[in-house]
């Protein structure tokens, strides 16, 4: 009874985490139908003029499209500065090492491990990354289809890129939203779902959400210091008492309308003053919220975006004194030849998706992985059954190229909204139409037959399986590990802010960041513990992350609170 009774618990949470991921939100429908259109474009191009790879070009844009125009303009540049890389490298590597696998096999293995190693090291490294991606793929067509084949594949490989790049490009030039108007629907979303939750006093749990939500933003907006202010506050937050009074619910309630018409104004809001705060924390959030309405108001927020953020590093500061590096990238590359191998023995060439899987798959700690490993079977297998069903049931009666478009249309439609979820659900979206795709455009027309997609969903089984065993056995990065970091970073960046009164708003800013990655391992890590055996779950001991944060929220009263009484046009 009680095994039932679990089951129907775990299915009830599921459904009501299905249901929060794909729930309609602002600007989400838009981006969707974007990427759709941007999809059946470069797959109209590849039938008209006969381009091979077609499946490539649609998925090209899911992998191109990003939130804002000036994310996909980036994004966009470095695809095109990586396959122009990849292309001229790839021929001059043929040169000497096409006819010679006793070469050709130890360059794969070194470009990829140099790929993987400059992901997590380097500034530019989606650039090298993606080089090396495509430089690893096309060389394990010689086996397969020869020389002139690799040849062939070399010099489209260009067109298949950047082709779905400009197609992209230049639709969300058009039509997408600028990186601050993305930053300022978040902040009004945050602020009005506070408002709610305070009117309704169904505010607990409510604020890790939020800064989840607020973190990425800060780099999007033209005034990141507004962010910061409303980053404190809901630290604050922590540090009431749960639940919060009635009567402070309405103070508090007062201070963020008062926000949201300064956002919506663009000036101070002249208001009746709200009950005089009496304890700590109230006067640590008045103060907070008085700082973000006013910065919510300024004129030249423009010119405060760029105050306070520093150069970018080249490289990671612990770049080879940090061994999960290396390690990283050899796990990889293992990975890859170790498909490799199995296909080319198995003289099956239509496993090559296993190595496309192994690059995409991999990630750092253990609950990553195997988290990843069941978003990408289960879009995997989605998608292969949508392919299939269109290959046996509707593309026998398509007649010509617009019916093919629709169909890639409505497949992007419904893969797109998955992948515009959260990251929890959002990676499940790409291998649906990375899974439809390969399976539906086989060559430079429409399939006709269901072989070509076992195959390439059997190389999507091969390459999880690999992976997820590599990087279990070999240097196992626990997300355990990683939370105790993250929370070791977050008490020492509270510890600073209380001993030193010099960048204080920098040390708040980095103890949020880490507490917001705290949360981030802290999910993973129950995700491990779950797969371990009850005796052994049982005796790991996970961090109390929820101390850490109220610890934190003491510290940002109590130097919130100094700071009110020292200031002589604040006290």
């Amino acid at each position: 009874m009680a095994t039932l009774t679990r089951r129907v618990e775990r299915r009830a949470s599921f459904l009501a985490f299905l249901g929060q991921e794909l729930a309609p939100e602002e600007g989400r429908g838009l981006a969707v139908v974007r990427m759709a259109a941007a999809c059946t474009i470069p797959v109209a191009i590849a039938m008209v003029f006969r381009i091979p790879l077609a499946a490539y070009m649609a998925y090209m844009v899911f992998l191109t499209s990003k939130d804002d125009r000036a994310a996909t303009v980036t994004t966009g540049a470095g695809a095109v500065l990586a396959i122009t890389l990849a292309v001229i490298l790839t021929l001059g590597l043929s040169q000497i090492a096409l006819g010679d696998p006793a070469i050709r096999l130890p360059a794969m293995a070194l470009t990829t491990f140099l790929a993987m190693f400059s992901a997590r090291t380097f500034a530019l490294g989606p650039v090298s990354f993606l080089a090396g991606f495509l430089i690893v793929t096309v060389q394990s067509v010689v086996d397969v289809e020869g020389p002139e084949a690799f040849t062939r594949t070399t010099l489209w490989l260009w067109v298949v890129v950047v082709v779905p790049v400009v197609t992209t490009v230049l639709i969300n030039l058009l039509f997408g939203p600028l990186a601050s108007a993305l930053a300022e629907r978040g902040v009004r979303e945050v602020l009005t779902d506070l408002d709610s939750a305070l009117t309704s006093g169904q505010i607990a749990g409510r604020l890790v959400q939020w800064r989840a939500i607020l973190v990425p933003l800060i780099e999007k907006s033209r005034n990141p210091p507004a962010i910061h202010r409303l980053l404190d506050a809901l630290v604050i937050l922590e540090a009431y008492p749960n639940p919060i009074p009635l009567r402070e619910r309405q103070r508090l309630s007062h201070l963020v309308r008062g926000c949201l018409s300064a956002l919506e104004r663009g000036s101070p809001v002249a208001e009746d003053t709200p009950e005089t705060a009496s304890s700590p924390e109230a006067l640590a959030a008045t103060h907070a919220f008085a700082e973000l309405q006013r910065e919510l108001s300024r004129s030249d927020a423009h010119q405060a975006s760029h105050a306070g953020h520093k150069p970018r590093q080249l490289f990671v500061l612990d770049m080879f004194s940090n061994p999960a590096h290396w390690q990283f990238a050899l796990k990889t590359t293992l990975a890859i030849m170790i498909v490799y191998s199995v296909y080319t023995m198995l003289d099956w060439p239509g496993l090559r998706t296993s190595i496309i899987t192994c690059f995409f798959v991999a990630l750092g700690s253990v609950g990553e992985t195997v988290q990843k490993l069941l978003l990408r079977l289960s879009g995997a297998i989605i998608g292969g059954l949508l392919a299939g069903l269109s290959i046996v049931f509707l593309l026998p009666h398509f007649t010509d190229i617009g019916q093919l478009s629709a169909l890639t249309a409505v497949v992007a439609l419904f893969a797109g909204w998955v992948a515009t979820s959260s990251e929890r659900l959002s990676y499940a979206g790409l291998q649906i139409a990375f899974a439809f795709f390969l399976g539906l455009l086989q060559t430079d027309s429409p399939a006709t037959d269901l072989t070509v997609l076992r195959d390439r969903v059997v190389g999507i089984l091969l390459g999880n399986i690999v992976m997820t065993l590599v990087f279990s056995t070999l240097w196992p990065e626990s997300a355990i590990t990683r939370l105790r970091a993250a929370l070791a970073d977050a008490q020492r960046y509270t510890a600073t802010l209380l001993s030193s009164r010099v960048e204080r708003s920098a040390n708040r800013q980095r103890t949020i960041e880490a507490l917001t990655r705290a949360r981030h391992f802290e999910e993973l890590s129950r995700f491990e513990l779950d797969l371990l055996p009850d005796r052994i779950s049982q005796l790991a001991r996970m961090p109390d992350v929820n101390e850490i944060e109220r610890r934190a929220a003491a510290a940002f009263v109590a130097t919130e609170t100094e700071h009110v009484q020292t200031s002589p046009q604040l006290a």
